[in-house]
This record gives C-alpha cells, structure tokens and sequence, in this order.
C-alpha cells in the first residue's frame, strides 16, 4: 500500500492537541483502510507530519476530518527510505522502559535477510531489464511489509533485503506476509515464478553508520542461506521473544552453520502470525 506523508499547519497548537489528535486518527484508521505509522510535530512552527500507509489521498482526508476534523494542508506520496534518511524513523516509538508490558532492551534486534531463490540463473536466462521487474517486485512486498510491521530497512543487498526490527513478534508477522506476497506477484510481460527465502535472528548487533554488523547478522544472513524456497527459518535466541512460539515454529534441529564453531539450533516458522 502506498506510504504518504500529510502536512498540518494550526496556529497556537500544542503538543498534548497533536497527541490526542494522533489517538483519535488510530482509533478510527481501519474505517479507512488506513494505517497511521507515527507522527512529527515542530513546535516553534506549529506544523505536524503524519506518516500513514493508506489506498489514497482521500483515505488520508477522510479519516483526519472524521477523527477530530483537521484536514492536512498538503498530502505527498513517499518512499520508505527517504523517510528513513531525513525523518529517522516509519513507526510510533514504544516508551523504552516496556512494550506490551514487557520490559524491552533497545540493544536487542531481530534481524532479517531475504533472498530472492536462483536469481543469478534467472537473470541469465531474462537478462537484466527484465529480471530486475522482479526486483523491484521484491523490494515492494519487503517494504510494504516492513511500514507496516516497524521494521527498518538496514540495506539491499542486490538480490533481497536486511531490516531490523524492535520485537519479534512483527519481524515474524513480516517475513510471513512477505513471502505471502512473493509468492503471488505475477507481472505479465515476465515468464517466471518468483520465490524467495528469510532468515531471521535474535540479538544485540554491532551498529556503526547506519549498518549493523556481528554475530547476529551473519546468523541471520546463513539461515537465509539454508532456507528453502518460500521457507522462514529462524534461531532459538528469536524463538525465545516470541509471544506464542509453540504455535509460531517447529523445531529443526542443531544444524552445522558456516562461520559458526557449533551446531546451531535452527527453527522452522509455520502457519500465519498475527498481531
């Protein structure tokens, strides 16, 4: 779904307004198949940005004026990663001492990779031009999926994707919409079927200039690596954030992992997570 970005300007507002506005949007979004991701307010200025994933424009008007009946000056369409790079960031911040009353670590990521399956084989048989339709198809659902899940696109790494999510409950909702979605991208002018592969891990990486780095991020890389097509697999570092592992992931078993001295333990997702 598209991601915009709305502009208000109200003289003399002040921040407790724009608060109780932001939970009047929230109460009332899914009448407007809207998502309302977070929101910015500059004082001095009294302007406030609200970022929202929704159908339209309209859908974005309609909700503020039947919410508290501010209409937005101005509503623009914008890409995830420019957000990320002025703003800083796609989702409300949780207080930091607990998120649904559990005490969170900021340290502590869940971390992504996706790939896309036989990549380099199908770029040889479609050629570049064409298989990189695929590509953009990809980034598509992965972005699409991270906006609405809170999660943080770290880097694209030609052929699938790293973000960084805060809980692990919405990197594991993600990674299943995101190979729902691959699984049914259909672009009529490419013949081929697109499939794709993710592994996650649970930990406290290394950040430096934006990027992550460490332990955790390789894991997460090689249990892409060992992923089949269409499969999720995760640690039991992960597993162990989950809100109902039983019923998210069955296990695999200790598995030999490259660049790891032993055996790690690897887990399966299975059926569809929910928030």
């Amino acid at each position: 779904m598209p991601l915009y970005m709305d502009r208000h300007y109200i003289e003399g507002v002040l921040l407790d307004d724009i608060k109780f506005a932001h939970e009047k949007d929230l109460e009332l979004q899914g009448d407007f198949d809207a998502t309302m991701l977070t929101y910015w307010f500059d004082e001095g200025r009294g302007t406030t940005f609200c970022l929202v994933s929704a159908p339209n424009e309209d859908s974005i008007t309609g909700l503020h004026a039947a919410a508290h009946g501010e209409i937005p000056n101005d509503v623009v369409e914008v890409d995830q990663s420019d957000v990320l790079k002025f703003m800083g960031r796609i989702a409300d911040i949780p207080p930091a001492e607990q998120v649904d009353n559990l005490v969170v670590d900021r340290g502590l990521k869940s971390i992504m990779f996706t790939d896309i399956v036989d990549y380099t084989a199908i770029t040889s048989r479609l050629g570049d031009t064409q298989s990189f339709k695929l590509v953009r198809a990809h980034n598509t659902a992965v972005r699409d999926a991270l906006t609405r899940h809170a999660g943080r696109e770290v880097k694209h790494t030609g052929d699938g994707i790293m973000a960084a999510f805060d809980k692990a409950d919405d990197a594991l909702v993600a990674a299943h919409e995101i190979v729902d979605a691959i699984s049914g991208v259909d672009i009529p002018e490419v013949d081929e079927t697109l499939a794709i592969r993710v592994g996650i891990a649970a930990g406290e990486p290394l950040i430096e200039n934006g990027d992550l780095f460490g332990s955790v991020v390789n894991l997460a890389s090689r249990l892409c690596d060992l992923a089949e097509p269409g499969e999720i697999l995760c640690d039991a570092e992960f597993v162990r954030y989950l809100s109902a592992p039983d019923t998210s992931v069955e296990v695999v078993g200790k598995l030999p992992v490259k660049g790891f001295d032993s055996p790690i333990e690897v887990n399966k997702a299975v059926g569809q997570q929910q928030t």
